[in-house]
């Protein structure tokens, strides 16, 4: 079976409508697609709950002991994460050295970079070219990543926030329709000249409060008729025309107003091309709506 597009899904889920009338029809019938946007609907919800969050707090100093750990960082520089790096840490400096050179920076002056320094082509590494070099088995951690762990957070959250932009958009669009209340139903029995003819019908209430008649039968086909149905009253005194139906099945629209109550009969008729609306007559099955228990 064929699936939506993965980037189809993607677009729906931002709220764009750019679904065909068979891609929601496959939608519909798919699990693994529905499950796809039910996902994508919950990590909106999770999105939206964050929203009254406030501002994101410091992490404690429990956070970076353990980034220290996994990072094999020295003790010197796990104790000092706010001092700024030149460079970079270099994990096989000794301690000693290590403080020394610190102390000497922490003593130098500050330097405007002179024209020509800030003009210097970089190399490869996107250092200048007479800068110095790490040792190439020197191991280099940058402070200032280490520094920022909440940045991703921030980003899946704002991504989060765009999926929850279309949830009620993928709701709408793919909820599953509110089905029809059964009323009554009636079982349609043959005519002695059909003897072979079967049917049932079927009394819905829509959402929208309409009233329709389903009809469903089976029976000998004739050349140059048509099938009519009609719903007649109980002592059979008065009836009105639902329409004409094509093939086996068919759905009718019941009169506003029409006391179903009254004409509770479902007939379906062989009729001829005569210009006569009347019934004709020749009643194929028929039925008495009754109430479901």
């Amino acid at each position: 079976m064929q699936h939506v597009d993965p980037e189809l899904l993607a677009l729906l889920a931002l709220g764009e409508q750019v679904a065909l009338p068979e891609d929601g029809q496959h939608i519909s019938e798919c699990e693994q697609c529905r499950r796809e946007i039910e996902i994508l609907a919950r990590a909106a919800m999770v999105g939206r709950s964050t929203f009254d969050a406030g501002e994101l707090l410091e992490p404690p100093s429990c956070v970076w002991d353990r980034i220290s750990d996994e990072l094999s960082l020295t003790a010197e520089t796990a104790s000092a994460p706010s001092t700024p790096a030149v460079v970079g840490l270099i994990d096989d400096v000794p301690g000693d050295d290590l403080a020394q050179k610190r102390a000497e920076h922490d003593r130098a002056p500050m330097k405007e970079p002179a024209a020509a320094d800030a003009a210097a082509p970089a190399d490869a590494t996107g250092a200048p070219a007479d800068s110095p070099a790490a040792p190439e088995d020197a191991t280099v951690h940058s402070l200032d990543k280490r520094r920022r762990p909440w940045g991703g957070i921030v980003a899946a959250a704002a991504a989060v926030a765009l999926v929850a932009s279309a949830g009620t958009a993928l709701w709408s669009t793919f909820r599953p329709a509110e089905q029809p209340t059964i009323l009554a139903s009636a079982t349609l029995d043959a005519f002695p000249n059909w003897p072979d003819s079967t049917g049932d019908a079927q009394l819905e209430q829509l959402p929208d409060g309409t009233r329709v008649i389903e009809v469903k039968f089976d029976a000998p086909a004739t050349d140059g008729g048509y099938r009519e149905v009609w719903l007649i009253t109980t002592d059979a005194t008065a009836l009105v025309s639902l329409g004409i139906v094509e093939g086996t099945t068919g759905q009718f629209t019941v009169p506003e107003g029409l006391d179903i109550s009254n004409y509770d009969l479902v007939d379906i008729s062989e009729e001829q091309f005569d210009g006569n609306p009347a019934h004709s007559g020749d009643s194929i099955v028929r039925g008495q709506l009754s109430t479901e228990a």
